[in-house]
């Protein structure tokens, strides 16, 4: 006599169908949340990407200009004494 295939098929077909079902869909969610966060992570990394750059290049603008205030505060204070406290001089130029 052969194995009864049929009859464990009629008994436990559907719920195995069933199972089959729920593992896939399961899967196929799975699958487009790790899309949708791999999406968004590179999203995240362009921005703050961006952001560094953007504000590295406004660090390095801000330097540059404390620098020239104090160049030309340096110059201002050989120009006019009177701004470390003497009397001021018209510069050469003015003369």
């Amino acid at each position: 006599m052969s194995f009864p295939w049929v009859e464990i098929l009629k008994d436990v077909g559907p719920f195995i169908g069933i199972i089959i079902f729920f593992v896939w869909r399961d899967w196929r969610r799975e699958e487009k949340l790790y899309d949708r966060v791999e999406k968004l992570e590179t999203y995240q990394k362009d921005i703050l990407e961006s952001l560094v750059e953007k504000s590295t290049m406004a660090l390095t603008q801000s330097s540059e200009c404390i620098k020239w205030i104090g160049r030309v505060l340096e110059h201002l204070s050989r120009v006019c004494p009177r701004i470390i406290g003497n009397d001021c001089e018209k510069p050469d130029t003015l003369r």
